[in-house]
């Protein structure tokens, strides 16, 4: 029998959601102001609310702006997830797979050298960390493979702010840095659905390994031709009936699709959400869906979803956890070390190597792709949901994708500075 929440519980979650979209806005727009990317400010609207100040020195409003029970702790997670799908479906439009096409060659010299050494450096480093920083001990092998995948993502939505300001979106370097990042994205979230399909399973054999290879892979072929289909199809209708809000619908409904298929079938959902807006992007067709649906979506995510989404993550945090033991700040010191350490140098590398760019050039390059922003939070929510993270580690990863943010504008800005008489990049 359906049973609606207790009326206390929905009233705190109105609360909340009020509450984490007008700070998350406001701090949002301030670090923008800043130079900044609005995601930094919008974490730090759930961390000043959250635990880590306010809902610590005023109990009283924690008991407000902090889950009290578990309905309430279900409601925001749920409108969190509704979030983040729809925050990885616009990352999905914005892959461009004929700028992939283009700028492939010179982009994969640098994706692959941003892929093998943070994959490298994660995994060992997962070895190395306490135990007392794993949720299980006894499965370090699956965590140091969470870890090893979290390393190696980038975060195009930071990326492409930042190159927006820089006026280079059109410019040879702006297009090859953005690709790279396709690249290294769209392989770390497909190994992102391996870690959880292992995570899901417990032990790690080759035979888990390759069932969730195997998962990962029938499920992007369905996609990309069943799926290609049904999106051509579904286009080629909504023009015939004339639906009005048809192309916003179509994309949404398509959204939840392919996050219940990807969820049914063992994979994340949002796995399902991103391939849907990559096969939107490629097979848009203007009549069905035009320009102005996808702005309207665009703005609808960035202005209402992603606040609330990454707010609810700043609750999760505890940053005076970090400040009162001595060890947790050094470990995260030596996370943000080592995973800016490893994108920049293996980028480096694989630029100066493999695409035999110039020194400032790779310096750009890898400056760029350090940046973690949303990505890696959103990576760092699945890994505390399926149990991989524990929550001082969760912490620690987020305080590491905010730190990575934050150093990217300013380093892109300083290398730039010195590659721009360099026609084309």
């Amino acid at each position: 029998m359906f049973t609606a929440a207790p009326h206390h519980d929905v009233l705190v979650v109105l609360v909340q959601i009020g509450a984490l979209l007008l700070t998350g806005r406001l701090l949002g727009e301030g670090a923008r102001r800043l130079g900044q990317p609005t995601v930094v400010g919008e974490i730090f609207a759930g961390i000043v609310l959250g635990p880590s100040l306010l809902s610590s020195l005023i109990p009283q409003m924690g008991a407000w702006l902090v889950p009290q029970t578990p309905v309430q702790g279900y409601l925001l997670e749920f409108i969190s997830l509704i979030g983040v799908l729809f925050l990885l479906l616009v990352t999905g439009l914005e892959i461009d797979s004929r700028l992939m096409r283009r700028r492939a060659g010179a982009a994969f010299s640098v994706a692959i050298g941003g892929l093998i050494l943070p994959l490298m450096a994660g995994f060992a480093l997962g070895w190395v960390l306490p135990d007392r920083l794993l949720v299980q001990p006894d499965e370090r092998s699956v965590f140091a493979l969470f870890l090893a995948t979290a390393m190696s993502i980038s975060a195009i939505p930071v990326l492409a702010k930042v190159l927006m300001d820089l006026g280079l979106t059109r410019h040879n370097l702006g297009q090859t840095i953005i690709v790279a990042a396709m690249i290294d994205d769209t392989v770390g979230w497909t190994l992102l659905s391996v870690v959880a399909g292992l995570a899901a399973g417990g032990t790690l054999t080759l035979g888990s390994v390759l069932s969730s290879v195997a998962g990962v892979a029938a499920f992007l072929v369905f996609m990309f031709t069943v799926g290609r289909w049904l999106v051509g199809w579904a286009q080629r209708w909504v023009v015939q009936v004339h639906i009005r809000e048809r192309g916003l619908s179509l994309i949404v409904v398509f959204m939840f699709g392919g996050a219940i298929l990807s969820h049914a079938i063992g994979l994340e959902a949002l796995l399902g959400a991103f391939v849907v807006g990559v096969l939107f992007n490629q097979m848009r067709n203007p009549d069905a869906i035009p320009d102005e649906a996808i702005h309207t979506l665009e703005r609808m995510v960035m202005g209402v979803f992603a606040p609330i989404f990454f707010g609810v993550l700043g609750l999760k945090v505890n940053i005076l956890t970090l400040f009162q033991q001595p060890d947790l700040l050094v470990t995260a010191g030596i996370v943000i070390a080592v995973a800016t350490a490893c994108k920049v140098i293996g980028v480096y590398a694989g630029a100066r190597l493999l695409g035999k760019s110039d020194h400032w050039t790779a310096l750009f390059y890898g400056a760029g792709l350090n940046a973690r922003g949303s990505m890696e939070i959103i990576v760092a929510s699945i890994g505390l949901s399926l149990g991989v993270l524990s929550q001082a580690m969760f912490s620690i990863i987020v305080v590491m994708a905010v730190a990575t943010s934050i150093m990217a504008p300013a380093l892109l800005r300083w290398t730039f500075a010195r590659i721009q008489p360099v026609s084309g990049g």
